[in-house]
């Protein structure tokens, strides 16, 4: 199995963790087993849209957009469907930082508006990773040879170098870890997380 597509495979893990933490740290508040905890909502939206942001819609469009949209036709297709759907998330999060902020100076009478932000953001995101992950990751196993490997390869090594002496990854890591570390695992978490 190619090395960049079990990376991509690793990362929507890592997000599809962040997300089912997200819905159930939420759920908990809804049935009044937790308070609002703000640090940790706003360290899980933070992970999300600067994971995805800053690392991995980047990392998807060199490694893997890019050079399936190269390939015309049905993969070029696909990848702008994919392209605009990294569009919407985008959006989603905007709105629900947005909800986050009013649930947080409005307290209980915005919680609704949140709770149904978070579950818009949550649903479309893991169907997006999926559709990823069933459609343009077999696609780019089918279509690519050898060649396209190995430059790929090497334009994975150089994106995971740190950049001006910064090595957001392990910011984010860290950031996982203590996100993780802070949430109880929601119930079903290991089966849920390992399909985004």
């Amino acid at each position: 199995m190619n090395d960049a597509l079990n990376a991509i495979r690793d990362e929507h893990h890592s997000l599809a963790t962040i997300l089912h933490a997200l819905r159930d740290l939420v759920a908990r508040i809804r049935d009044g087993r937790a308070g609002p905890d703000f640090d940790g909502l706003r360290a899980m939206l933070y992970y999300l849209d600067g994971f995805s942001s800053r690392l991995h819609h980047p990392q998807e469009d060199e490694l893997l957009f890019q050079p399936l949209r190269e390939r015309g036709g049905e993969a070029a297709a696909l990848v702008d469907d994919l392209e605009r759907e990294h569009a919407r998330v985008a959006e989603a999060m905007r709105s629900l930082e947005q909800a986050l902020l009013r649930y947080e100076e409005g307290g209980a009478r915005e919680f609704v508006a949140f709770a149904t932000a978070v579950e818009g953001l949550c649903a479309f995101y893991l169907q997006h990773m999926r559709k990823e992950e069933m459609l343009a990751l077999p696609l780019a196993e089918k279509l690519f040879g050898a060649q396209e490997w190995a430059g790929i390869e090497a334009a994975r090594a150089g994106a995971d170098a740190p950049r001006g002496g910064l090595d957001e990854g392990e910011e984010f890591r860290r950031l996982f870890c203590r996100i993780v570390g802070a949430n109880p695992a929601p119930q079903g978490a290991a089966a849920a997380a390992a399909q985004p």
